[in-house]
């Protein structure tokens, strides 16, 4: 039974996968609200430069048009010109400067005066189909090919686990074959040899438990290929090959899992033969 607690751990991480892209098709959304806002900020902050530069103009034509009236009145009257009366009846008019008060204070702060950027965005949940095309555009190819790859050994892992063997050992197979550098590729060979052993082709199994730590001698699938191996041989009658293998693995791994099944493994045949 202990063989098929990594087969339920390994459909859990499979599954895991697909709300990993639902998270980072939300990331997606969110920055592009914040894009958006930061679009709108410039735009304003441009637009109040350019009232500015307008402000700006119109002050210095309004403070250059009274610069124009004393020179008029310093121009003084042709000679044996009418004198000008002694009293004019028109009341003096005080002289305004045009954009006086709306010259540009030099503590004026445009950023204050600036319009106010809710600070708050809403986050709608997106419904399945927009979340669907969201996650076919965001998804790079090679994640993608990734997922389709976890995907593919859940589905098999489901099957084995409802007892469709034939169909479970075939897709694993397969499933090594057209991705042999995905993490779970060792697993997948090491779960189709315990399908043919529990079938009693033995010597199919023993073929791919060889096969695991050789083409993945670092995989966590490696140690347990080489018991399974082990129990293929003593099940074929080869117990001096069964021995030695045994043997080999509790030397190497005394105190881990396998070394301890190997142990009792091997007490076993020294039982049958006779030895104790």
């Amino acid at each position: 039974m202990r063989f098929w607690q990594p087969i339920l751990a390994l459909a859990s991480c499979a599954a895991c996968a697909g709300a990993q892209v639902r998270e980072d098709v939300q990331l997606l959304e969110l920055k592009g609200q914040v894009a958006a806002q930061a679009g709108q900020i410039a735009a304003q902050q441009r637009r109040i430069e350019e009232l500015e530069v307008k402000l700006a103009a119109v002050a210095a034509r309004a403070e250059a048009r009274p610069a124009a009236a004393p020179a008029a009145e310093k121009a003084a009257p042709p000679h044996g010109s009418a004198a000008a009366p002694t009293h004019d009846p028109r009341p003096k008019l005080k002289t305004v400067k045009l954009g006086e008060g709306r010259r540009r204070r030099r503590d004026y702060n445009p950023v204050e005066r600036a319009p106010l950027i809710p600070s708050s965005i809403s986050i709608k949940e997106p419904d399945q189909e927009t979340l669907e095309r969201l996650e076919a555009a965001a998804v790079d190819p090679g994640i993608r090919a990734e997922l389709d790859a976890d995907h593919a050994f859940a589905q098999a892992v489901a099957k084995l686990n409802r007892g469709e063997l034939q169909i479970a050992e075939s897709e694993l197979l397969a499933f090594a074959g057209e991705h042999p550098r995905h993490t779970a590729a060792d697993n997948a060979i090491y779960l189709a040899g315990l399908i043919r052993e529990h079938n009693g082709d033995c010597a199919g199994a023993v073929a791919l438990f060889e096969r695991v730590p050789l083409t993945y001698p670092a995989g966590d699938a490696a140690l347990p290929s080489l018991v399974e191996k082990g129990r293929c041989l003593t099940r074929m009658r080869r117990k001096d090959e069964a021995r030695e293998l045994f043997a080999k693995i509790v030397r190497e791994h005394p105190e881990g899992v396998e070394g301890g099944a190997a142990r009792q493994l091997l007490m076993n045949l020294d039982i049958e033969s006779g030895r104790h």
